[in-house]
C-alpha cells in the first residue's frame, strides 16, 4: 500500500492518518467493494465542508503553546511511503474510495515547536459513519505490527488497542509505536462518532486524550 499526504511534517504521521484519516491511500493489490448501505428515513444527512469548518478546534480551544500548521501544496512529496506485512490494511487502501465519507475538515496544530496535533471532522449518515469507523479501525487494529518504507529506511510500527473516553454514540482508539533512527514515537489515533459527526484526533497520546473533549464538546446536539 503506496500512502501519500500533503500535511506539513507529518510524513512520520502516515500510519496512523492513512485510511483512518483518508488522506489518499492506494495499492495495486485488489479488494472488494462494500455493498451500499440503505437510508433509513429518520437519519440526520451529512453535513457539509463549510458547516464542519466552524466546529474544528482552534488555537484559542487549545491554551498557550499551540500554533495552527498550514498544510503544504507539494502533494507529490510524501509519494515513497509503503507500508507492508498488515494484510487488513492491504484491503483497505485497495477500496480507499468505499471508506470515505461525504464531508470532511481538517486543521494541523504544532505544540511548542515540536510535538503536533491533527484533527479531521468527517461527517455522513449515522449508519454509514458507524459502518465505515469500524471498518478503518478493525483495519489498523487487525495487525499488532507492520513495516512502513520511507525511501530506503524501513520503519517497524506496532500498534495497540487504546481505551476510550465516554463520549458521544461510539468511540475507538490506537496507539502507534515506531522505532524511528532517533528513537521510538507513539502516536495515538482516537475517533468519537456523535450522530452524523466524526471527530478524529491523531498525536501525542497526552495532547489527544487533553482536547478530546473540547473537540467532542464543539460538535452539534444530536436531534
Amino acid at each position: 500500500m503506496r500512502i501519500s499526504t500533503s500535511r506539513t511534517r507529518q510524513w512520520i504521521l502516515a500510519p496512523a492518518l492513512c485510511g483512518v484519516l483518508i488522506t489518499g491511500c492506494n495499492t495495486s493489490g485488489g479488494g472488494e467493494a462494500a455493498e451500499p448501505e440503505a437510508t433509513p428515513a429518520a437519519e440526520s444527512t451529512p453535513l457539509a465542508e463549510d458547516q464542519l469548518r466552524p466546529l474544528l478546534l482552534s488555537s484559542a480551544n487549545l491554551g498557550t503553546g499551540y500554533v495552527q500548521v498550514r498544510a503544504e501544496t507539494d502533494t507529490g512529496k510524501y509519494n515513497d511511503i509503503v507500508v507492508q506485512g498488515c494484510p487488513s490494511l492491504e484491503k483497505l487502501g485497495a477500496s480507499g474510495d468505499e471508506v470515505k465519507f461525504a464531508s470532511k475538515a481538517t486543521v494541523t496544530f504544532a505544540k511548542d515547536g515540536t510535538a503536533t496535533l491533527s484533527e479531521e471532522l468527517h461527517s455522513d449518515r449515522p449508519t454509514v459513519l458507524s459502518s465505515k469507523l469500524r471498518s478503518l479501525f478493525g483495519a489498523y487494529t487487525a495487525c499488532r505490527s507492520y513495516t512502513m518504507t520511507a525511501g530506503t529506511t524501513p520503519i517497524e510500527v506496532k500498534i495497540a488497542k487504546s481505551g476510550t473516553p465516554k463520549l458521544g454514540d461510539e468511540q475507538f482508539a490506537y496507539t502507534s509505536t515506531m522505532e524511528l533512527p532517533s528513537g521510538a514515537q507513539v502516536l495515538k489515533t482516537l475517533a468519537v462518532r456523535k450522530g452524523n459527526v466524526a471527530v478524529m484526533l491523531v498525536g501525542a497520546p497526552a495532547l489527544v486524550d487533553r482536547h478530546i473533549e473540547a473537540a467532542v464538546g464543539k460538535l452539534p446536539a444530536d436531534d
